[in-house]
C-alpha cells in the first residue's frame, strides 16, 4: 500500500490533507511514534530514548532524502508497519514554503 498527496497548514498551525484520508494515517503514525519515544524519554536521556525506540522499530529523522528523484528536506517517521515522508513545496524563489508540502506513506 502506498498513499501520497499534499498538505497545507493554516494560520493557526492546523494541517489539512488532500486527499483527506491521509490525515488519519498521518495522525496514527506520528502519534504512535511519539507514544513510544515519550515512554522511553520519561525514563531515559534523549539519546538513550532514541535508541530504545529505534530498537522497537520507531524512528523520526529530519534530513535530506531522495524522493521522486530529487533531494528533499523531509521528516521521515518509521514504525514497524509504515514509513511516512513529509516535505515542503518550494516557492518561486526556490525556498521552502513552510505552509504547504507533500506526503508519502508506504506500508512496509
Amino acid at each position: 500500500m502506498e498513499l501520497q498527496g499534499k498538505w497545507t497548514k493554516d494560520e493557526e498551525g492546523f494541517m489539512a490533507f488532500d486527499p483527506p484520508e491521509l490525515q488519519r494515517y498521518y495522525e496514527a503514525i506520528t502519534d504512535r511514534y511519539h507514544q513510544v519515544y515519550n515512554r522511553y524519554l520519561e525514563l531515559l536521556e534523549d539519546d538513550e530514548a532514541y535508541y530504545k525506540a529505534l530498537e522497537d522499530g520507531y524512528e523520526m529523522v529530519t534530513d535530506y532524502k531522495t524522493i521522486n528523484g530529487a533531494s528533499e528536506f523531509a521528516t521521515t517517521y518509521t514504525t514497524p508497519a509504515y514509513v511516512l515522508d513529509i516535505w515542503y513545496e518550494l516557492d518561486h524563489n526556490n525556498r521552502r514554503d513552510y505552509t504547504r508540502g507533500h506526503i508519502h506513506i508506504a506500508r512496509k
